[in-house]
């Protein structure tokens, strides 16, 4: 009888695991479906974060009407199967965002494409450690976005 744990007793789980079943309109606002995806930390609007990330977004030679961005704050999550369920998303770009924030518990490798959950996915570090890091960012080019945007490896996005 020791096996058997008293319910009574056992923890509860706590309120931050609410986050992937709360609504999405309060994080994403009016977004609709697009085939991309970028979620990111928090940059200001006119930074060098923001100017960077257009930067790279015209590399991809992606226009604005193409993509969707949603910023996260560092305590704030959200739930994967409902951006997947509203956004319908081909391709994820993770800038600085870790795929448990997702509620997703999945391995990536860095700076290419990873396959998962029907999408094509990149992860890499936040928009400020790019600006600083030449060869990650090299990377991330040569190895994840180039393939996917320029050279289309995974098909016409």
């Amino acid at each position: 009888m020791k096996d058997i744990p008293i319910i009574i007793e056992t923890d509860i789980i706590s309120d931050e695991w609410n986050t992937f079943w709360d609504s999405l309109s309060e994080t994403t606002g009016p977004l609709g479906p697009r085939k991309i995806l970028l979620l990111s930390t928090v940059y200001a609007k006119d930074s060098t974060e923001a100017v960077q990330l257009q930067k790279m977004m015209q590399a991809c030679t992606l226009s604005e009407d193409q993509y969707n961005i949603i910023q996260l704050n560092d305590n704030e999550d959200i739930a994967w199967h409902q951006l997947q369920y509203h956004l319908k998303p081909a391709v994820v770009i993770l800038l600085g965002i870790i795929p448990s924030r997702l509620g997703i518990s999945a391995l990536f490798k860095p700076n290419e494409p990873n396959n998962y959950d029907e999408c094509i996915w990149i992860p890499t570090l936040s928009l400020s450690e790019l600006e600083t890091n030449s060869e990650v960012k090299k990377q991330l080019w040569l190895q994840g976005l180039k393939p996917v945007f320029v050279d289309k490896k995974f098909g016409d996005l």
